[in-house]
């Protein structure tokens, strides 16, 4: 009895360490995310401050010389961008990326230019998925039927996309000969796996067409220890870096072939921008394949300290989580103005 009342008492003790450990422990995490949201989070910061991109009115509706008006339709809903004065023919088509805008920004600069533009969510609205995960890319038959009945002179046809909206695009443009152009910020060269924060344990495809998933590149391929970095950058509140995540399942995954965008299906010429210090994805790696397969047909525009968006500062904060895109708030607004520089010299030939 003696023996075991002791046992008992050790084992006590050492389950009472343990637990000081563990608490030790959280208090530390706590600590360090407390210091990493203060470093992190802009001053003045509210969470009324982060962007409702499904919030219509956010968008400027009212801009001089152009007729907005947001239009709807079984899965088409966006802007039409119409100038009272069109100096150009043809029409511009722009997408956003995971964010879940229409990137109404380029799609405002090019109306006030002359274009008629369709600036155009694909995920997020209330007739349309609410998640970016199986987005069907049939809905582009919408946008084509809109075009042809709503737009004249229409022969000419560009699409804009960024970031996730890129690796769209480019797969519409090897699904839809109709598309002229294509204009490409920070793209990937491959079809990558859904995002659905909600369900992050799970895997889901981003894309589908005529009802059947895309192949896309598993993050469940990502190296452990890549793997590893990732959930302790997220377990500190530290700016998440995504690229090695992309690459990493990108180099290991055996279906990556399958999962290329088949970019010599398209005749389409294609115009792309990238910062060369993006922390989000392989952009650099994505251009280099795409010139690679098609070269007579792609052009290529790098910027040095540049980051994922050639627009604010190294990291974006998010209220729970910051990103870190990379570039410096001075090379990524020059990238941005360099990059306009190339793109309304190119639309400008593309649709006279």
């Amino acid at each position: 009895m003696f023996l075991w009342g002791y046992s008992r008492m050790i084992i006590v003790k050492i389950l009472g360490v343990i637990l000081l450990i563990i608490l030790i422990l959280f208090l530390i995490v706590f600590l360090i995310r407390a210091i990493n949201d203060r470093k992190n989070r802009p001053e003045g910061f509210s969470k009324d401050d982060l962007p409702k991109f499904d919030d219509l009115n956010q968008y400027n509706q009212e801009i001089e010389g152009v007729d907005v008006r947001h239009i709807t339709g079984d899965y088409l809903n966006g802007f039409h961008l119409k100038p009272v004065h069109k100096k150009h023919k043809g029409v511009v088509v722009t997408f956003g990326g995971s964010e879940g805008s229409p990137h109404y920004n380029i799609a405002e600069l090019l109306a006030k230019e002359g274009y008629e533009v369709l600036a155009l969510f694909f995920f997020g609205m209330e007739n349309q998925r609410d998640k970016l995960t199986y987005v069907p890319l049939d809905f582009f038959y919408e946008v084509l039927a809109y075009i042809k009945t709503k737009i004249e002179n229409s022969q000419k046809l560009t699409l804009i996309g960024i970031s996730k909206g890129a690796e769209m695009v480019l797969n519409l443009a090897t699904l839809y000969q109709e598309i002229d152009h294509l204009v490409l910020y920070s793209p990937l060269a491959w079809t990558y796996y859904g995002l659905d924060y909600e369900n992050s344990r799970e895997v889901f495809p981003s894309w589908t067409w005529r009802g059947e998933e895309l192949t896309y590149v598993n993050p469940k391929h990502t190296d452990k220890q890549v793997f590893s970095q990732v959930t302790l950058d997220i377990m500190l509140n530290r700016p998440l870096v995504n690229r090695p995540s992309y690459e990493s399942a990108m180099h290991n995954d055996p279906n990556l072939e399958a999962a290329r965008i088949k970019v010599e299906n398209t005749d389409a010429k294609i115009l792309i921008f990238y910062g060369e210090d993006d922390l989000m994805g392989p952009s650099d790696i994505s251009a280099i394949t795409i010139k690679d397969k098609i070269p007579e047909q792609v052009e290529i525009h790098s910027y040095e300290g540049a980051g994922h968006l050639f627009f604010g500062d190294r990291n974006i904060y998010m209220g729970n989580i910051t990103l870190a895109m990379g570039g410096s708030q001075e090379a990524n607004e020059k990238a941005g103005e360099q990059s306009n520089k190339i793109l309304f010299k190119r639309l400008k030939t593309w649709h006279q």
